[in-house]
């Protein structure tokens, strides 16, 4: 069982390692045609300023379980300060991003250097998101059929939980409790899609940027209207302004949510 292969950390051997589906590979790589020629420069771009912003690693690597109970390393843009210590979960308020790094996480640009996993062939543009060692452990039952299938940069749970933050106080707590409805959605994912599925699920999350933009603004106006003042209009209005370039900015890369 998955729960036994996790906590005796076996794993298959690379000759019998599971693989994604051909046609799988062939509609994914299709779609990264489509999307690098935008996503090269913006990743580009993004290293540079994570670069200058602190110093460490322009990337990071998290361990994952992937399909089949495979575990590999998760690719990441670097969002913490080097050498930060805590838990595996954090806030939009944690102390250990750099001034970019908490940008590139709200707007989940901290992803897009996944999309070498998905080239690797390790996970998919849609598919339920890659979990935490720990908490596979935790709910090994429910992810023996979650991993019947490949990660993914998108999915269900992404579309319902993209605006979520989770409880400064213990987000800990606040991620397990919310976690078995994120695992039903996986579930109902594996048990139902197909390519339309993928196909509708994609667009949803090419949409996902005006939705932030459209709760920035909802932020902008209560703001407007509790300090009325021409000063702090100008401000917030300016704001406002560098908020929207970078948001159809983060709409041209086709950023996918995380979990």
């Amino acid at each position: 069982m998955l729960g036994e292969k996790l906590n005796r950390q076996v794993w298959a051997a690379a000759s019998g390692d599971p693989k994604v589906a051909p046609a799988c590979r062939l509609v994914d790589a299709l779609i990264m045609l489509v999307l690098l020629p935008v996503l090269l420069p913006v990743g580009l771009l993004i290293a540079a300023v994570v670069f200058v912003d602190s110093p460490g690693s322009v990337f990071y690597r998290a361990t994952r379980i992937g399909l089949g109970g495979r575990p590999f390393q998760m690719l990441k843009f670097r969002t913490m300060k080097t050498g930060s210590k805590g838990p595996s979960i954090s806030t939009s308020f944690d102390a250990r991003f750099t001034p970019v790094g908490r940008f590139l996480a709200r707007y989940r640009l901290d992803e897009l250097p996944q999309f070498w996993n998905v080239i690797k062939g390790e996970m998919r543009v849609v598919g339920p998101r890659p979990e935490d060692p720990d908490f596979v452990r935790q709910h090994a039952h429910e992810y023996e059929e979650i991993l019947k299938v490949a990660p993914g940069l998108t999915g269900l749970t992404q579309l319902v939980h993209f605006l979520d933050d989770l409880d400064t106080n213990n987000p800990l707590a606040h991620y397990e409790s919310i976690l078995p409805g994120k695992l039903s959605l996986d579930i109902r994912y594996v048990q139902t899609h197909n390519f339309r599925v993928d196909l509708l699920i994609l667009a949803r999350t090419l949409l996902l940027p005006f939705r932030l933009i459209a709760d920035e603004l909802r932020v902008i106006i209560d703001a407007q209207r509790s300090h009325p003042d021409a000063a702090t209009r100008l401000a917030v209005g300016g704001t406002s302004f560098v908020l929207s370039i970078v948001l159809v900015l983060a709409f041209l890369a086709g950023a996918g949510p995380t979990g």
